[in-house]
């Protein structure tokens, strides 16, 4: 139990969380399904690799060597983004919006006014282009996900290992005091 938080309020957390999921899974379960009935069979979008009619930001990717370079290309960007945002927009987040946090000993209001809106503005250009990027092809919509999802992951890790979990401590030793009474017991019978 945290500090903060009574027990029902962390409950009531978690409950809000899985059914933020569920609904959310529901939601795409439903697009998918919409977009399988409604799909019109003459539509380049459903497509996957290179075609002669493929055409990204003006660039033709009508071969593997262009589509293989269009997905490196797209990766590393995702990549950048992902990381970039993670670290960026807590710091701008937190000392913007958050309500408790009346003074900011970090940045002059200037700075931190420039900063917040040179991000936002860069990441508005960048999601235009990507958007257009995004609506050429489904496989490279897909994948664009895949690559950010996976520097999601591994920089949410990095962050997570960063903090501690007074709930995991007390599992793992739970854990380990049942698995230390097993190991005596195995003992106490291989023993007689």
């Amino acid at each position: 139990m945290s500090k903060n938080n009574n027990p029902e309020d962390e409950v009531k957390m978690k409950e809000r969380l899985r059914l933020c999921i569920v609904t959310n899974s529901c939601l795409f379960i439903l697009i998918a399904i919409t977009l399988l009935f409604f799909y019109d069979k003459e539509s380049t979008y459903l497509r996957y690799g290179p075609h002669s009619d493929l055409n990204v930001l003006g660039i033709k990717i009508n071969s593997w060597k262009h589509y293989i370079g269009l997905q490196f290309f797209l990766a590393i960007v995702e990549v950048t983004d992902v990381i970039i945002n993670e670290m960026a927009s807590p710091i701008l987040g937190f000392n913007i919006y958050n309500p408790d946090k009346k003074e900011i000993t970090q940045f002059t209001r200037f700075e931190l006014q420039f900063y917040a809106n040179s991000m936002w503005l860069l990441n508005g250009l960048k999601r235009v282009l990507m958007v257009v990027v995004s609506v050429s092809q489904i496989d490279i919509a897909l994948l664009r996900v895949v690559y950010s999802e996976i520097t999601s992951w591994y920089t949410i890790r990095i962050l997570l290992l960063e903090k501690k979990f007074p709930k995991e401590d007390v599992i793992n030793n739970i854990d380990y005091q049942k698995i230390s009474q097993d190991d005596q017991s195995t003992v106490a019978v291989e023993m007689v």
